[in-house]
């Protein structure tokens, strides 16, 4: 009779230490992930830094802490550590060429260099099965101001010294998602344009 349940002891014994197992596997890797490093090619600590390209730190390895949001990142430079919170800088430009402004929670990547009207944007996440895939939304900054979501209205709040620009974003955009429209003759997001 007890036989059956030494048995099944022995069978759930061996699954719990398959699971145990695979629990440490999946840690394992997500501390590896949590640790990764990415290359980069310059700190700003102000936006003044950012928009005339004049780094305070270049050419180190930043830890995100990606895994776990934290308030601050970790750079590393030659043989020295710097821990820098996330208020204290504004923007970081990795090696492969993009800018991210970050906060407590999100990175926004910077599109633009303008003084007067900085454009961002942020991937949404999406199941794998939505298409298209690359679903962003789009944020600006005026001339150190904080972020807000990109709308006409948004806009038209910030710019009120332009007596013309409303009249203008009404004329030129049927609508807030086409306020990332780009001149390709005048090499710039047509907002800007419109705010020369």
């Amino acid at each position: 009779m007890r036989a059956p349940y030494l048995y099944r002891y022995r069978q759930n014994n061996k699954i719990m230490k398959r699971i145990k197992g695979m629990i440490t596997l999946v840690l394992l890797t997500l501390g590896i992930t949590a640790g990764a490093q990415r290359k980069l090619a310059g700190v700003y600590l102000t936006e003044a830094d950012y928009l005339n390209n004049h780094p305070a730190y270049s050419h180190a390895t930043v830890n995100l802490h990606s895994l776990i949001p934290g308030n601050y990142i970790t750079i590393q430079e030659a043989n020295r550590h710097v821990r820098l919170d996330k208020n204290k800088f504004f923007a970081l430009k990795l090696a492969n060429g993009t800018s991210w402004r970050l906060t407590k929670s999100s990175s926004y990547e910077i599109l633009n260099s303008n003084p007067r009207l900085l454009l961002y944007r942020r991937k949404i996440p999406v199941s794998p099965k939505v298409f298209p895939d690359n679903l962003y939304c789009y944020y600006f900054s005026a001339a150190g101001g904080q972020l807000k979501a990109l709308t006409a209205w948004n806009i038209k709040q910030a710019f009120t010294e332009n007596g013309t620009l409303a009249d203008q974003l009404d004329a030129t955009f049927k609508n807030d998602e086409s306020l990332m429209a780009y001149d390709a003759f005048h090499h710039m997001y047509k907002l800007e344009w419109l705010l020369k």
